[in-house]
Protein backbone atom coordinates (compact mmCIF):
# COMPACT_ATOMS: atom_id res chain seq x y z
CA UNK A 1 0.00 0.00 0.00
CA UNK A 2 2.86 2.40 0.86
CA UNK A 3 4.45 1.64 -2.53
CA UNK A 4 1.22 2.57 -4.30
CA UNK A 5 0.91 5.80 -2.28
CA UNK A 6 4.54 6.76 -2.97
CA UNK A 7 4.14 6.06 -6.68
CA UNK A 8 0.97 8.16 -6.88
CA UNK A 9 2.74 10.96 -4.98
CA UNK A 10 5.68 10.89 -7.38
CA UNK A 11 3.41 10.84 -10.42
CA UNK A 12 1.69 13.96 -9.06
CA UNK A 13 5.12 15.56 -8.56
CA UNK A 14 6.02 14.81 -12.19
CA UNK A 15 2.74 16.33 -13.35
CA UNK A 16 3.39 19.50 -11.36
CA UNK A 17 6.96 19.76 -12.65
CA UNK A 18 5.86 19.25 -16.23
CA UNK A 19 3.18 21.88 -15.75
CA UNK A 20 5.76 24.36 -14.60
CA UNK A 21 8.05 23.32 -17.44
CA UNK A 22 5.39 24.44 -19.90
CA UNK A 23 4.95 27.84 -18.26
CA UNK A 24 6.94 30.98 -18.74
CA UNK A 25 10.67 30.82 -18.29
CA UNK A 26 10.84 33.16 -15.29
CA UNK A 27 8.46 30.87 -13.37
CA UNK A 28 10.15 27.57 -14.20
CA UNK A 29 13.71 28.57 -13.45
CA UNK A 30 13.35 28.01 -9.71
CA UNK A 31 10.91 25.12 -9.85
CA UNK A 32 13.14 22.89 -12.00
CA UNK A 33 16.42 23.70 -10.38
CA UNK A 34 18.45 20.54 -9.80
CA UNK A 35 16.35 18.33 -12.08
CA UNK A 36 17.37 17.11 -15.55
CA UNK A 37 15.29 16.11 -18.53
CA UNK A 38 17.02 12.72 -18.41
CA UNK A 39 19.04 11.78 -15.29
CA UNK A 40 22.71 10.93 -15.77
CA UNK A 41 25.50 9.01 -14.02
CA UNK A 42 23.25 6.26 -12.72
CA UNK A 43 24.83 3.65 -10.46
CA UNK A 44 23.48 0.86 -8.26
CA UNK A 45 25.35 -1.26 -5.72
CA UNK A 46 24.16 -3.82 -3.20
CA UNK A 47 25.18 -5.66 -0.05
CA UNK A 48 23.63 -8.71 1.59
CA UNK A 49 22.01 -8.31 4.99
CA UNK A 50 23.69 -11.10 6.94
CA UNK A 51 21.77 -10.25 10.10
CA UNK A 52 18.43 -10.99 8.45
CA UNK A 53 17.16 -14.56 8.54
CA UNK A 54 15.60 -14.09 5.12
CA UNK A 55 17.00 -12.89 1.83
CA UNK A 56 17.19 -9.13 2.47
CA UNK A 57 19.39 -7.03 0.16
CA UNK A 58 20.50 -3.45 0.85
CA UNK A 59 20.76 -1.29 -2.29
CA UNK A 60 22.44 2.09 -2.76
CA UNK A 61 21.35 4.13 -5.78
CA UNK A 62 23.00 7.29 -7.11
CA UNK A 63 22.27 9.54 -10.07
CA UNK A 64 22.24 13.19 -11.08
CA UNK A 65 19.11 15.13 -11.91
CA UNK A 66 16.50 12.58 -10.86
CA UNK A 67 13.14 13.34 -9.29
CA UNK A 68 12.81 9.92 -7.69
CA UNK A 69 13.92 6.30 -8.13
CA UNK A 70 12.09 3.09 -8.93
CA UNK A 71 13.71 -0.26 -8.14
CA UNK A 72 12.63 -3.52 -9.78
CA UNK A 73 13.83 -6.53 -7.78
CA UNK A 74 14.12 -8.48 -11.01
CA UNK A 75 13.76 -7.60 -14.66
CA UNK A 76 10.22 -9.03 -14.80
CA UNK A 77 9.06 -7.25 -11.61
CA UNK A 78 5.79 -5.42 -12.33
CA UNK A 79 5.54 -3.77 -8.92
CA UNK A 80 8.69 -1.66 -8.51
CA UNK A 81 9.55 0.04 -5.24
CA UNK A 82 9.50 3.86 -5.27
CA UNK A 83 11.99 5.86 -3.17
CA UNK A 84 13.72 9.24 -3.14
CA UNK A 85 16.71 8.65 -0.85
CA UNK A 86 19.84 6.79 -1.91
CA UNK A 87 19.41 3.69 0.25
CA UNK A 88 16.62 1.12 0.16
CA UNK A 89 16.27 -2.48 1.37
CA UNK A 90 14.17 -5.20 -0.25
CA UNK A 91 13.53 -8.84 0.68
CA UNK A 92 13.53 -11.60 -1.92
CA UNK A 93 11.38 -14.71 -1.57
CA UNK A 94 14.28 -17.11 -2.12
CA UNK A 95 17.93 -17.32 -3.02
CA UNK A 96 19.11 -17.14 -6.63
CA UNK A 97 20.43 -14.81 -9.32
CA UNK A 98 18.38 -11.73 -10.15
CA UNK A 99 18.72 -8.71 -12.45
CA UNK A 100 17.79 -5.64 -10.43
CA UNK A 101 16.76 -2.60 -12.49
CA UNK A 102 17.13 0.99 -11.25
CA UNK A 103 14.92 3.60 -12.92
CA UNK A 104 15.74 7.28 -12.34
CA UNK A 105 12.89 9.57 -13.36
CA UNK A 106 13.74 12.95 -14.85
CA UNK A 107 11.61 15.84 -16.09
CA UNK A 108 11.01 14.35 -19.50
CA UNK A 109 12.21 10.74 -19.41
CA UNK A 110 13.58 8.03 -17.14
CA UNK A 111 17.03 6.46 -17.36
CA UNK A 112 17.73 2.87 -16.32
CA UNK A 113 20.61 0.84 -14.91
CA UNK A 114 20.78 -2.96 -14.53
CA UNK A 115 22.71 -4.88 -11.87
CA UNK A 116 23.23 -8.62 -11.47
CA UNK A 117 22.43 -9.65 -7.88
CA UNK A 118 23.73 -12.94 -6.52
CA UNK A 119 21.96 -14.17 -3.37
CA UNK A 120 23.38 -17.37 -1.85
CA UNK A 121 21.18 -19.84 -0.02
CA UNK A 122 20.92 -19.40 3.75
CA UNK A 123 20.59 -22.19 6.26
CA UNK A 124 17.19 -22.58 7.96
CA UNK A 125 16.45 -20.12 10.78
CA UNK A 126 13.70 -19.10 13.19
CA UNK A 127 12.65 -22.73 13.75
CA UNK A 128 9.29 -23.09 15.52
CA UNK A 129 7.88 -26.49 16.49
CA UNK A 130 4.96 -27.86 18.48
CA UNK A 131 3.35 -31.21 19.29
CA UNK A 132 -0.43 -31.79 19.50
CA UNK A 133 -1.28 -35.20 21.00
CA UNK A 134 -4.94 -36.21 20.68
CA UNK A 135 -6.93 -36.66 23.88
CA UNK A 136 -9.57 -39.05 22.53
CA UNK A 137 -7.56 -42.28 22.82
CA UNK A 138 -7.04 -42.54 19.06
CA UNK A 139 -3.25 -42.29 19.35
CA UNK A 140 -3.03 -39.54 16.74
CA UNK A 141 -0.29 -36.95 17.25
CA UNK A 142 0.15 -33.89 15.05
CA UNK A 143 3.61 -32.40 14.65
CA UNK A 144 3.91 -28.77 13.51
CA UNK A 145 7.10 -27.13 12.28
CA UNK A 146 8.06 -24.02 10.38
CA UNK A 147 11.44 -22.44 9.66
CA UNK A 148 12.56 -19.62 7.44
CA UNK A 149 14.30 -20.92 4.27
CA UNK A 150 13.51 -24.60 4.98
CA UNK A 151 12.82 -26.82 1.97
CA UNK A 152 11.76 -29.91 3.92
CA UNK A 153 11.40 -31.28 7.42
CA UNK A 154 12.45 -34.55 8.99
CA UNK A 155 10.49 -35.97 11.92
CA UNK A 156 12.10 -38.67 14.07
CA UNK A 157 10.03 -40.17 16.88
CA UNK A 158 11.92 -42.00 19.64
CA UNK A 159 11.00 -43.85 22.77
CA UNK A 160 11.43 -41.99 26.04
CA UNK A 161 15.16 -42.76 26.05
CA UNK A 162 15.60 -40.58 22.98
CA UNK A 163 17.58 -43.36 21.29
CA UNK A 164 15.22 -46.14 20.22
CA UNK A 165 13.63 -45.03 16.95
CA UNK A 166 9.88 -45.63 16.54
CA UNK A 167 9.19 -43.83 13.27
CA UNK A 168 10.73 -41.31 10.90
CA UNK A 169 9.54 -39.42 7.86
CA UNK A 170 10.60 -36.48 5.69
CA UNK A 171 8.01 -34.08 4.32
CA UNK A 172 7.74 -30.70 2.61
CA UNK A 173 4.59 -29.93 4.59
CA UNK A 174 4.62 -27.89 7.79
CA UNK A 175 2.57 -30.48 9.67
CA UNK A 176 2.67 -34.26 9.95
CA UNK A 177 0.35 -36.70 11.72
CA UNK A 178 1.39 -40.06 13.13
CA UNK A 179 -0.86 -42.71 14.69
CA UNK A 180 0.42 -44.67 17.68
CA UNK A 181 -0.95 -48.21 17.70
CA UNK A 182 -1.89 -50.19 20.76
CA UNK A 183 -2.11 -53.94 20.17
CA UNK A 184 -2.83 -54.85 23.80
CA UNK A 185 -6.26 -55.15 25.47
CA UNK A 186 -5.39 -52.41 28.01
CA UNK A 187 -5.01 -48.65 27.50
CA UNK A 188 -1.41 -47.54 27.00
CA UNK A 189 0.42 -44.25 27.44
CA UNK A 190 3.34 -43.64 25.09
CA UNK A 191 6.06 -41.33 26.45
CA UNK A 192 8.24 -40.21 23.57
CA UNK A 193 10.74 -37.72 22.23
CA UNK A 194 10.49 -36.17 18.77
CA UNK A 195 13.38 -34.58 16.91
CA UNK A 196 12.48 -32.03 14.25
CA UNK A 197 15.01 -31.15 11.57
CA UNK A 198 14.56 -28.25 9.15
CA UNK A 199 16.66 -28.87 6.04
CA UNK A 200 17.81 -27.11 2.89
CA UNK A 201 20.90 -27.13 0.70
CA UNK A 202 22.82 -24.77 2.97
CA UNK A 203 22.37 -26.60 6.25
CA UNK A 204 19.90 -27.78 8.83
CA UNK A 205 18.43 -26.82 12.19
CA UNK A 206 17.22 -29.20 14.90
CA UNK A 207 14.79 -29.08 17.79
CA UNK A 208 13.54 -31.76 20.20
CA UNK A 209 10.43 -32.04 22.33
CA UNK A 210 9.02 -34.60 24.75
CA UNK A 211 5.37 -35.62 24.68
CA UNK A 212 2.89 -38.24 25.87
CA UNK A 213 -0.18 -39.68 24.18
CA UNK A 214 -2.84 -42.04 25.55
CA UNK A 215 -4.08 -44.84 23.31
CA UNK A 216 -7.18 -46.83 24.13
CA UNK A 217 -7.15 -50.62 24.25
CA UNK A 218 -6.86 -52.23 20.87
CA UNK A 219 -6.87 -55.60 19.18
CA UNK A 220 -4.04 -56.61 16.90
CA UNK A 221 -4.98 -57.89 13.44
CA UNK A 222 -4.51 -61.58 12.73
CA UNK A 223 -0.89 -62.41 12.00
CA UNK A 224 -1.92 -64.12 8.78
CA UNK A 225 -3.80 -61.10 7.36
CA UNK A 226 -1.78 -60.51 4.21
CA UNK A 227 -2.27 -59.11 0.74
CA UNK A 228 0.28 -59.50 -2.02
CA UNK A 229 1.12 -60.82 -5.47
CA UNK A 230 4.70 -61.46 -6.55
CA UNK A 231 3.50 -62.23 -10.14
CA UNK A 232 5.36 -65.55 -9.97
CA UNK A 233 2.49 -67.52 -8.45
CA UNK A 234 2.84 -66.28 -4.89
CA UNK A 235 -0.46 -64.59 -4.10
CA UNK A 236 -2.49 -63.94 -0.96
CA UNK A 237 -5.69 -62.02 -0.34
CA UNK A 238 -7.98 -62.85 -3.30
CA UNK A 239 -6.41 -60.41 -5.74
CA UNK A 240 -8.46 -59.90 -8.94
CA UNK A 241 -6.28 -58.00 -11.43
CA UNK A 242 -9.35 -56.95 -13.41
CA UNK A 243 -8.95 -54.11 -15.93
CA UNK A 244 -11.96 -52.00 -16.84
CA UNK A 245 -11.64 -50.56 -20.40
CA UNK A 246 -7.86 -50.78 -19.92
CA UNK A 247 -5.91 -54.03 -20.41
CA UNK A 248 -3.65 -56.18 -18.24
CA UNK A 249 -1.82 -59.47 -18.66
CA UNK A 250 1.08 -61.44 -17.22
CA UNK A 251 4.22 -61.65 -19.35
CA UNK A 252 7.33 -63.78 -19.21
CA UNK A 253 10.26 -61.57 -18.34
CA UNK A 254 12.51 -63.51 -20.71
CA UNK A 255 10.32 -62.44 -23.66
CA UNK A 256 10.82 -58.74 -22.98
CA UNK A 257 13.66 -56.37 -23.83
CA UNK A 258 16.95 -56.75 -22.00
CA UNK A 259 16.45 -53.36 -20.35
CA UNK A 260 13.25 -54.63 -18.71
CA UNK A 261 15.02 -57.78 -17.52
CA UNK A 262 17.83 -55.76 -15.99
CA UNK A 263 17.26 -55.32 -12.27
CA UNK A 264 14.46 -57.88 -12.00
CA UNK A 265 14.94 -61.55 -11.13
CA UNK A 266 11.27 -62.56 -11.46
CA UNK A 267 10.07 -65.08 -14.01
CA UNK A 268 6.89 -63.15 -14.83
CA UNK A 269 5.48 -59.68 -14.37
CA UNK A 270 2.27 -57.83 -15.16
CA UNK A 271 1.58 -55.16 -17.77
CA UNK A 272 -0.94 -52.34 -17.51
CA UNK A 273 -1.99 -50.90 -20.87
CA UNK A 274 -4.25 -47.92 -21.50
CA UNK A 275 -5.03 -47.98 -25.22
CA UNK A 276 -6.26 -45.11 -27.34
CA UNK A 277 -10.01 -44.69 -27.01
CA UNK A 278 -10.10 -46.03 -23.45
CA UNK A 279 -11.22 -43.49 -20.87
CA UNK A 280 -11.62 -43.63 -17.09
CA UNK A 281 -10.19 -47.12 -17.02
CA UNK A 282 -8.82 -48.74 -13.88
CA UNK A 283 -6.78 -51.76 -12.87
CA UNK A 284 -8.74 -53.27 -10.00
CA UNK A 285 -6.96 -55.72 -7.74
CA UNK A 286 -9.36 -56.31 -4.88
CA UNK A 287 -12.91 -55.50 -3.80
CA UNK A 288 -15.65 -56.59 -1.38
CA UNK A 289 -19.21 -56.25 -2.64
CA UNK A 290 -21.10 -56.94 0.60
CA UNK A 291 -20.84 -53.41 1.96
CA UNK A 292 -18.15 -54.25 4.48
CA UNK A 293 -14.76 -52.63 4.24
CA UNK A 294 -11.13 -53.59 4.40
CA UNK A 295 -9.58 -53.09 7.81
CA UNK A 296 -6.68 -50.77 7.10
CA UNK A 297 -6.67 -49.25 10.58
CA UNK A 298 -3.32 -50.89 11.38
CA UNK A 299 -1.90 -51.84 7.99
CA UNK A 300 -2.34 -49.35 5.18
CA UNK A 301 1.00 -49.01 3.41
CA UNK A 302 1.47 -50.56 -0.03
CA UNK A 303 4.61 -51.17 -2.07
CA UNK A 304 5.01 -52.03 -5.75
CA UNK A 305 7.87 -52.17 -8.26
CA UNK A 306 7.24 -50.29 -11.52
CA UNK A 307 8.97 -50.04 -14.89
CA UNK A 308 7.93 -47.30 -17.35
CA UNK A 309 9.49 -47.79 -20.82
CA UNK A 310 10.24 -44.63 -22.75
CA UNK A 311 8.88 -46.31 -25.90
CA UNK A 312 7.25 -49.70 -26.25
CA UNK A 313 5.08 -51.71 -28.60
CA UNK A 314 1.80 -52.97 -27.15
CA UNK A 315 0.28 -56.38 -27.84
CA UNK A 316 -2.13 -54.84 -30.38
CA UNK A 317 0.81 -53.47 -32.38
CA UNK A 318 0.48 -49.86 -31.26
CA UNK A 319 3.74 -48.00 -30.66
CA UNK A 320 3.61 -45.98 -27.46
CA UNK A 321 5.75 -42.97 -26.61
CA UNK A 322 5.61 -42.43 -22.83
CA UNK A 323 7.84 -39.34 -23.02
CA UNK A 324 5.26 -37.15 -24.79
CA UNK A 325 3.22 -36.38 -21.66
CA UNK A 326 4.63 -35.94 -18.13
CA UNK A 327 1.33 -37.20 -16.68
CA UNK A 328 2.23 -40.67 -17.94
CA UNK A 329 4.81 -40.83 -15.15
CA UNK A 330 2.09 -40.45 -12.50
CA UNK A 331 0.54 -43.58 -10.98
CA UNK A 332 -2.44 -43.40 -8.63
CA UNK A 333 -3.54 -45.91 -6.00
CA UNK A 334 -7.17 -45.55 -4.88
CA UNK A 335 -9.19 -46.66 -1.86
CA UNK A 336 -12.89 -46.37 -2.61
CA UNK A 337 -16.16 -46.96 -0.76
CA UNK A 338 -18.20 -48.30 -3.67
CA UNK A 339 -20.72 -50.91 -2.47
CA UNK A 340 -23.80 -50.93 -0.27
CA UNK A 341 -24.65 -53.95 1.88
CA UNK A 342 -26.94 -55.33 -0.86
CA UNK A 343 -24.08 -55.30 -3.37
CA UNK A 344 -25.32 -52.35 -5.41
CA UNK A 345 -22.96 -49.51 -6.18
CA UNK A 346 -23.23 -45.97 -4.93
CA UNK A 347 -23.98 -43.66 -7.83
CA UNK A 348 -21.48 -41.16 -6.48
CA UNK A 349 -18.75 -43.64 -5.62
CA UNK A 350 -16.26 -41.56 -7.60
CA UNK A 351 -16.56 -39.01 -4.77
CA UNK A 352 -16.28 -41.60 -2.01
CA UNK A 353 -12.57 -42.22 -2.34
CA UNK A 354 -9.10 -40.96 -1.72
CA UNK A 355 -5.95 -41.64 -3.69
CA UNK A 356 -2.21 -41.17 -3.47
CA UNK A 357 -0.15 -40.13 -6.49
CA UNK A 358 3.45 -41.16 -7.03
CA UNK A 359 5.71 -40.07 -9.84
CA UNK A 360 7.85 -42.66 -11.56
CA UNK A 361 11.21 -40.86 -11.37
CA UNK A 362 12.88 -42.32 -14.46
CA UNK A 363 12.17 -44.18 -17.67
CA UNK A 364 13.58 -47.59 -18.57
CA UNK A 365 14.46 -48.78 -15.08
CA UNK A 366 12.78 -50.54 -12.18
CA UNK A 367 11.77 -48.28 -9.30
CA UNK A 368 9.93 -48.95 -6.03
CA UNK A 369 6.89 -46.86 -5.12
CA UNK A 370 5.21 -46.77 -1.71
CA UNK A 371 1.66 -45.57 -1.05
CA UNK A 372 1.15 -44.81 2.63
CA UNK A 373 -2.53 -44.29 3.51
CA UNK A 374 -1.64 -43.72 7.15
CA UNK A 375 -0.16 -40.39 6.04
CA UNK A 376 -3.17 -38.20 5.35
CA UNK A 377 -0.91 -35.40 4.15
CA UNK A 378 -0.49 -37.35 0.90
CA UNK A 379 -4.22 -37.83 0.30
CA UNK A 380 -5.86 -36.41 -2.79
CA UNK A 381 -9.60 -36.23 -3.38
CA UNK A 382 -12.12 -34.58 -5.63
CA UNK A 383 -12.47 -30.86 -5.12
CA UNK A 384 -15.51 -29.33 -3.52
CA UNK A 385 -16.72 -28.46 -7.01
CA UNK A 386 -17.70 -32.10 -7.30
CA UNK A 387 -19.25 -32.22 -3.83
CA UNK A 388 -16.48 -34.49 -2.56
CA UNK A 389 -16.94 -36.17 0.79
CA UNK A 390 -13.25 -35.47 1.40
CA UNK A 391 -12.84 -39.06 2.46
CA UNK A 392 -10.19 -39.82 5.00
CA UNK A 393 -9.43 -43.52 4.98
CA UNK A 394 -8.78 -45.09 7.39
CA UNK A 395 -10.32 -42.82 10.00
CA UNK A 396 -12.71 -45.16 11.76
CA UNK A 397 -15.80 -43.15 10.82
CA UNK A 398 -19.12 -44.94 10.52
CA UNK A 399 -20.28 -45.43 6.95
CA UNK A 400 -16.84 -45.07 5.39
CA UNK A 401 -15.84 -48.55 4.35
CA UNK A 402 -13.10 -48.77 1.73
CA UNK A 403 -14.05 -51.87 -0.22
CA UNK A 404 -12.34 -51.35 -3.58
CA UNK A 405 -8.65 -50.92 -4.40
CA UNK A 406 -7.34 -50.05 -7.83
CA UNK A 407 -4.60 -48.42 -9.88
CA UNK A 408 -5.18 -45.69 -12.43
CA UNK A 409 -2.80 -43.76 -14.65
CA UNK A 410 -2.84 -39.99 -14.53
CA UNK A 411 -3.91 -39.81 -18.19
CA UNK A 412 -7.00 -41.96 -17.72
CA UNK A 413 -9.29 -39.00 -18.43
CA UNK A 414 -7.71 -38.44 -21.87
CA UNK A 415 -9.29 -40.86 -24.31
CA UNK A 416 -6.63 -40.19 -26.95
CA UNK A 417 -3.67 -40.88 -24.66
CA UNK A 418 -1.91 -44.25 -24.67
CA UNK A 419 0.48 -45.60 -22.08
CA UNK A 420 1.89 -48.95 -21.00
CA UNK A 421 3.91 -49.86 -17.95
CA UNK A 422 5.07 -53.01 -16.16
CA UNK A 423 4.84 -53.75 -12.48
CA UNK A 424 5.85 -56.51 -10.11
CA UNK A 425 5.87 -57.51 -6.43
CA UNK A 426 2.76 -55.75 -5.19
CA UNK A 427 2.32 -56.05 -1.41
CA UNK A 428 0.62 -54.69 1.67
CA UNK A 429 3.37 -54.09 4.22
CA UNK A 430 3.35 -55.21 7.84
CA UNK A 431 2.37 -53.09 10.81
CA UNK A 432 5.94 -51.86 11.23
CA UNK A 433 6.20 -50.94 7.54
CA UNK A 434 8.43 -53.88 6.58
CA UNK A 435 7.84 -56.52 3.92
CA UNK A 436 6.09 -59.72 4.95
CA UNK A 437 8.35 -61.54 2.45
CA UNK A 438 5.47 -62.73 0.25
CA UNK A 439 4.58 -65.53 2.62
CA UNK A 440 0.90 -66.41 2.89
CA UNK A 441 0.56 -67.90 6.37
Amino acid sequence: MNTIKNTIKNVVNIFIILMFASCEEDVTDNKLEGYENIPTNLNLTYSLDDESSGYTVNFEATAEGQIFFLLKKNIDDNNPLSFTESNVSVTYDKFGTYTAVLLAQGIREAASYELLVEIPEKAPAEFLTSVEPSNDGSGLVKFNMTATNAERYKIEIFEEDGVTLIHENTTENVSYTYAFINETPQPVTFNCVVKFTAINGAGQLEDTKSFSVDVEAGVAPPENWRLFDDMDGGQCGEILWDASSDKTETLALADLDASVQNGNSSATLRSYYKPSGAQYGILKFREKTDGTGFDFSLQSKFRVRVYLPSTVQASDGATIDNTDDPDKKILRLYLEDRYREDGTSYGDSYKRNVWIEKEIPAFDQWVTLEFDFSNQAEYKYHSQTYGSYKYYIPDGSTGKNPDRLYFRTHVNGNAAATTLLYFDDFELLGIDGSSLNFECE
